[in-house]
């Protein structure tokens, strides 16, 4: 049992820097969005949802503490079975659905449906018995589409790019995916994930990150090069 005063760095998964866990507690340093994230855990808490960390407030050094979710968190991407796709796909519908109460309904019209985690990587979900249980690290997050969500999901959830995998195979494990999520057309969601490869390339090309712009210039390539067939066209 970990001592209530002992506090460990998290490293899986994609963490925020300077996060740790104390006990039965994660302790995250204080960001820009921390207001709407304590906002959207509480709401998401209050609605029943298991499936994100509940907010319980700030610790002594101004903090904020969340209930700690046992389970696994992958350090890198994988190629997951079409149980994990169903499951991670419906948890992701779940938190949109009940996050949509907190978008203006004027918001609408301009595109704006749900409130998107922005970064739905396998790496920030919490795995039991290999099955996605949970969503974690919503540092990101703030009001978009349902696309912008899933198009990122699926390229991280799907591998897309990977050379182990082909294209006819991930076609129908788009399908598998987005027919969980409730999804009626690929198509925004193809569109979505050309836009966040870009976005991606262009992040790591201003932070240095050779490697990672080069991944994401890769998976874009690949991506448009079997748009058809992932459209099912």
């Amino acid at each position: 049992m970990t001592d209530d005063l002992t506090e460990i760095p998290l490293h899986g998964g994609r963490v925020t820097p300077g996060v740790v866990r104390v006990g039965n507690t994660v302790r995250r340093p204080v960001t820009a969005n921390s207001d709407f994230v304590r906002r959207l855990l509480t709401h998401l808490t209050g609605k029943g949802f298991e499936g994100s960390p509940e907010f319980l407030g700030a610790d002594e050094r101004g903090r904020d503490v969340f209930a700690y979710i046992d389970g696994d968190v992958p350090a890198e991407l994988g190629y997951y079975d079409e149980a994990s796709l169903r499951a991670a796909a419906s948890l992701i519908r779940q938190f949109h659905d009940m996050s949509a109460e907190l978008v203006d309904s004027h918001a609408a019209a301009s595109g704006v449906e749900i409130v998107c985690h922005n970064d739905l990587s396998p790496c920030n979900f919490v795995f039991r018995a290999g099955t996605p249980v949970a969503i974690i690290d919503f540092d990101a997050a703030a009001p978009g589409s349902r696309a912008r969500d899933l198009g990122y999901a699926a390229w991280l959830w799907l591998d897309l790019g990977s050379p182990d995998i082909s294209a006819l195979d991930q076609r129908q494990r788009l399908v598998t995916f987005l027919e969980a999520y409730g999804a009626p057309s690929p198509d925004p969601v193809l569109e979505a994930m050309l836009e966040r490869q870009v976005m991606l390339a262009e992040q790591g090309r201003n932070i240095g990150n050779d490697s990672m712009a080069e991944w994401a210039v890769r998976c874009n390539d690949w991506t448009r090069q079997n748009l058809q067939v992932l459209r099912g066209a």
